[in-house]
């Protein structure tokens, strides 16, 4: 508490030092994004327990719009805010329109983030490059042959997700960044909600504490990057693990050539076993408006439910994208991937269109 009360008092400090009535009001600007995808699906073997056959066509989107604006005080603290919305969840199936909403301040002390807005076991970490938007390996968001991995393939720690937060980030000093995001719980705020953990035991976690430290150097065309982050969140006494999750990730850049990748362990009930382990390499190459890349990734879980060995599952993706420019890209892709704990597989060849605004 008294570490937090001090970060409170340096935020305020911030402000006091020139008045605020002195800088314009914020600007709201509209940015945002679409993409969408088609995938021909070759083969989806559900395995055990597939009592019906996957459809062979299958399409995709995932769409936001963004509210940003900020306005420099007279001390030079920038102070700004954004909200992001989902473009066009399905609101009868419970989902919020609203997917982040958050103010920052920024200065020579660092930047501060409240509010709705993931973690830095989300912002900081470095994962496998890839020539797609939105399509992965270590990623099953946008999913082409969804429903084949057991666990899903993630070395991204981001356990609290948008629940609400205070992060901060130092200045970047001799190429190191460090973070720090703290959360009572893992639930968003919202109008009938003014106080997260207002009771002990509102949420199945509590006491979510997230640190990373990035690194980045350039020197005679090259460029390296490197990153830790470890988050933890304890057990409100209901029974379920505490979390105890970490990942590490390197890349280097040269050439047009971008190589990479992150190894990640987690130890919580929710990744549906005792311990889960996660990697991935990628290899991206850029010439003008053309990206091509490959990347591998691969998640091992122990005490998975119901399962005596260990399951694994693995998925590879590749393909290349080109940029219209004007925010447009169009790319084709193909993607592998199986599950081992119930005996699934399935792969596809896609096409992903998007716009960037």
């Amino acid at each position: 508490m008294k570490k937090l009360l001090g970060t409170t008092a340096l935020v305020a400090a911030a402000f006091a030092t020139a008045p605020a009535m002195a800088a314009d009001k914020i600007k709201m600007k509209v940015g945002g994004y679409f993409v969408g995808a088609i995938a021909a699906v070759f083969d989806a073997d559900l395995g055990a327990g597939g009592a019906t056959d996957e459809r062979t066509i299958r399409f995709a989107r995932e769409a936001e719009v963004h509210f940003k604006g900020s306005t420099t005080l007279d001390n030079g603290v920038e102070v700004g805010v954004k909200f992001e919305l989902e473009g066009g969840d399905d609101q009868s199936a419970g989902f919020d329109n609203l997917d982040e909403a958050y103010i920052w301040v920024e200065g020579a002390f660092g930047e501060f983030q409240f509010g709705d807005q993931d973690g830095v076991g989300d912002q900081m970490p470095i994962v496998a490059p890839s020539p797609f938007l939105e399509h992965f390996a270590n990623d099953t968001d946008l999913d082409p042959i969804g429903g084949v991995f057991d666990g899903g393939i993630n070395t991204v720690p981001d356990f609290s997700g948008d629940s609400t937060k205070i992060i901060y980030f130092t200045p970047r000093l001799a190429g190191f960044q460090a973070g720090l995001s703290f959360a009572p719980e893992r639930s968003e705020l919202s109008g009938d909600k003014q106080y997260s953990d207002a009771i002990s035991g509102d949420d199945t976690y509590e006491n979510i504490f997230e640190a990373g430290l990035t690194w980045e150097y350039g020197f005679n065309g090259v460029d390296l990057g490197a990153s830790f982050v470890y988050v933890t969140a304890e057990d409100n006494g209901i029974g379920v693990n505490d979390v105890d999750d970490w990942a590490l990730g390197a890349s280097v850049g040269f050439a047009g050539f971008t190589v990479g990748g992150a190894y990640g362990e987690k130890e919580s009930a929710s990744i549906g076993g005792e311990e889960y382990k996660a990697w991935d390499i990628g290899v991206t190459y850029g010439t003008g408006p053309w990206t091509f890349g490959v990347e591998y990734a691969e998640a091992n879980v122990d005490g998975a439910a119901g399962a005596a060995d260990p399951v694994e599952d693995t998925a590879i993706i590749g393909g290349v994208a080109y940029s219209l420019g004007g925010g447009a890209n169009v790319s084709l892709g193909y993607k592998y991937g199986e599950g081992e704990f119930r005996n699934r597989e399935g792969s596809a060849l896609f096409t992903e269109f998007g716009v960037k605004f």
